[in-house]
């Protein structure tokens, strides 16, 4: 027979389970595809002005609100972008450095400086933004004042810079102005890289892609995938 404190065990178990499974699906990553892992695919996303993942989208309107309290101006130069659009930002300026004399391979090495290869990019994954002051020109003091605030506040809103300057990276340049949102960003940088995404490139359409070959794509995937801020993976 039952004691008293066994009933009460059991009454607690049955009332834990539904709020152990709920904090167990909300906790678990979203699993994405490969065409929403290359800018191919539908993301949901959400924002007027930019687009962004929702919970993202929040955070930085947060991030932007606060900013604007203690005195700094942040403005979204760009947010998601699709393959397309990554394409054309890719084939323009390609076509620019071979109009320029570049060979293809050396128009390529140019483009990488600090454009990521259509089906690459942070972009695709409605995490991650382009970001300044909204002022073409800034002073020494407002630059310094508006890369500090970041430095010492973009993490606590989930926002972490991405291509860091750090003179032993290699990959893209220095982007003092590209913020990642780690929470959503990091799970699906895993995913892209388990579902082998990179492979896709050579099945696009993208000027230069007949030199994508396995080599340069374990180069690319060691220097201008991972070589990021260690925060984001």
């Amino acid at each position: 027979m039952l004691k008293k404190q066994d009933y009460f065990i059991i009454i607690m178990f049955v009332i834990l389970i539904p709020f152990l499974l709920m904090n167990f699906t909300v906790n678990k990553p979203k699993i994405y595809s490969v065409n929403e892992l290359i800018g191919k695919g539908k993301i949901e996303l959400y924002g007027k002005d930019y687009k962004l993942q929702k919970e993202a989208y929040l955070a930085l309107e947060k991030m932007i609100k606060e900013a604007k309290r203690q005195g700094v101006k942040i403005s979204v130069v760009s947010s998601y972008r699709g393959f397309n659009h990554q394409n054309r930002i890719w084939k323009r300026k390609f076509n620019a450095f071979r109009s320029k004399g570049y060979s293809v391979k050396e128009a390529i090495q140019k483009v990488m400086e600090y454009t990521a290869i259509p089906g690459t990019s942070r972009h695709h994954w409605g995490t991650d933004v382009d970001i300044s002051n909204g002022a073409s020109k800034l002073s020494n003091y407002n630059k310094k004042k508006y890369l500090n605030w970041l430095n010492n506040n973009a993490h606590k809103f989930g926002f972490y810079l991405v291509y860091t300057d750090n003179k032993l990276r290699e990959g893209y340049n220095y982007e003092s102005w590209h913020y990642s949102y780690r929470k959503l960003a990091k799970p699906m940088l895993e995913q892209y890289i388990e579902k082998n995404c990179l492979q896709k490139l050579k099945d696009q359409d993208i000027a230069g892609s007949k030199y994508f070959t396995d080599d340069f794509i374990t180069k690319y995937v060691k220097q201008n995938i991972f070589e990021i801020n260690n925060y984001l993976y």
